[in-house]
């Protein structure tokens, strides 16, 4: 199985929003985000379902991922655990627990859950610093996982962890 873990792209700030929850996407979140989700389709990566924390953000880079990935069909889930104040990091990952071998999930979080995420999943020291629109790949093989790369948001090229 495969985790791609995402961080939202940039919102707008607090000022702008009625509260955090209702924060959206800014121009440049959204461009940043559809320049993401170019550079994963030409690594032709093919998600098997999409999960995103229900804060305004995350659903609209949820969205923008599913729409730049030729024929995917979902599902594209909304998971309460993984917004930023609700939740385990164990009720954020319980949707793996029904993940087949060959799966490819997307997740779609907040800092620091992200990062925390990242750790939990691959049992590392340090968890990695995950920026707006940045994407990390989490390898799940007989149930011990392997960071194996993450996609920088400004030169969309990859970097080993």
């Amino acid at each position: 199985m495969h985790v791609l873990l995402v961080r939202h792209g940039e919102a707008v700030d607090t000022r702008s929003a009625p509260t955090d929850t209702d924060r959206w996407l800014t121009n440049a979140g959204r461009q940043a985000v559809t320049r993401l989700g170019k550079a994963l389709t030409k690594l032709d990566l093919r998600y098997s379902c999409i999960y995103t924390s229900p804060l305004v953000r995350a659903v609209q880079t949820a969205e923008i991922l599913a729409a730049m990935q030729p024929d995917f069909e979902g599902p594209l889930e909304v998971h309460r655990a993984l917004s930023s104040e609700e939740g385990t990091t164990a009720q954020a990952l319980a949707p793996l627990a029904h993940a087949q071998e060959d799966d490819f999930i997307v997740m779609v979080t907040h800092v620091p859950k992200i990062g925390v995420l990242a750790g939990h999943l691959s049992d590392l020291d340090t968890a990695p610093a995950f920026r707006t629109a940045s994407a990390g790949l989490v390898e799940i093989e007989d149930g011990r996982g392997r960071f194996q790369w993450m996609l920088d948001p400004d030169s969309l090229g990859l970097r080993a962890r």
